[in-house]
């Protein structure tokens, strides 16, 4: 019998220590500088696209910005870029995926918004190069931060249509703010590589990219998160987000994606109740859409910020 304790207790040692170097390894901060970086896990599906990637950014890196900054809920100091248009036309909040950073995810979009009159604010997501914080939190925490965003545009022209477009992690976190009091010029969702859940998407992750059960190590997780982070992996998704809203959504995705497989995607497209275009790309791997079929991507994306920027603002 004590043989069997000693064996449960070294097993539950185990499972704690492997979840929490889990844990803090891909939910605490660890800011990249280099701009493309293949992983040895998932190597990007931008990869290939790395000379046309490199262009945006430069465009975007000599862009006249104004440095913005907000105090979170808890109390962290986060900042944004703002890329004014001369005459805008709208609002977006631009908000950038998991470890990324804004001039890399709106490489070449940014452009293409601020040519098509769209002033845009691109947050610096919590634990993220330029914002303070040590924990990620996966869209839980980050969803208030974007509201905040989206409340300090809007109050700068609040005659303007406003739009939250979202990559990858940013797609979910946009999806999980429009269930929150946004500002009333806020006219629709544009949710690109979106994952349905923090649970689903850590859980994809594990069981794909590093072969480990879920179970117990995901459920170990999340009482890390819980007690380090102030936050719970598996308590919110985007469902809850498209019971309280009512705003018109545009999800984009690739069917190539194995960080957010497809199905994600799909599965968020059939939970929203409002009006709604889904954009599927074949053969598009993560996040890479905009690359893979970029008229297309324009067309869907163009046509989604002009039909509903019009009404009731205009």
């Amino acid at each position: 019998m004590i043989y069997a304790l000693i064996a449960v207790l070294l097993l539950l040692l185990f499972v704690m220590s492997a979840s929490l170097y889990a844990f803090i390894r891909g939910g605490t901060r660890r800011d990249r500088t280099e701009l493309f970086r293949a992983s040895t896990v998932a190597p990007s599906g931008r990869y290939a696209f790395r000379d046309r990637m490199q262009q945006g950014v430069d465009w975007f890196e000599s862009q006249p910005k104004t440095d913005l900054s907000i105090t979170s809920r808890d109390g962290l100091s986060l900042a944004a870029e703002l890329i004014e248009a001369e005459h805008p036309v709208g609002l977006v909040v631009a908000v950038h995926g998991f470890r990324s950073w804004p001039s890399r995810e709106f490489a070449l979009v940014a452009k293409h918004l601020y040519e098509s009159g769209y002033t845009v604010l691109y947050p610096y997501m919590r634990a993220h190069r330029k914002s303070e914080g040590k924990y990620i939190t996966f869209g839980v925490k980050e969803r208030c931060d974007i509201g905040a965003w989206a409340q300090l545009l809007a109050e700068k022209h609040p005659d303007l249509p406003l739009f939250l477009y979202g990559q990858s992690m940013g797609g979910a976190t946009v999806i999980m703010a429009s269930g929150l009091d946004l500002p009333a010029n806020t006219m629709g969702i544009i949710a690109d590589s979106a994952y349905y859940s923090p649970r689903d998407v850590i859980a994809t992750a594990l069981t794909q990219s590093y072969k480990v059960p879920v179970f117990p190590m995901l459920p170990a997780m999340d009482l890390w998160a819980r007690l380090l982070a102030g936050y719970s992996i598996t308590a919110t998704n985007c469902q809850d987000a498209f019971d309280r809203t009512h705003l018109p959504f545009l999800f984009i995705h690739g069917t190539a994606d194995e960080l957010v497989p497809y199905a994600m995607g799909k599965l968020n497209y059939d939970g929203c109740k409002s009006e709604k275009q889904m954009l599927t790309v074949e053969g598009a791997a993560h996040c890479a859409s905009y690359y893979v079929d970029p008229a297309r991507y324009i067309s869907y994306l163009d046509g989604f910020l002009k039909k509903y920027g019009k009404s009731p603002l205009q």
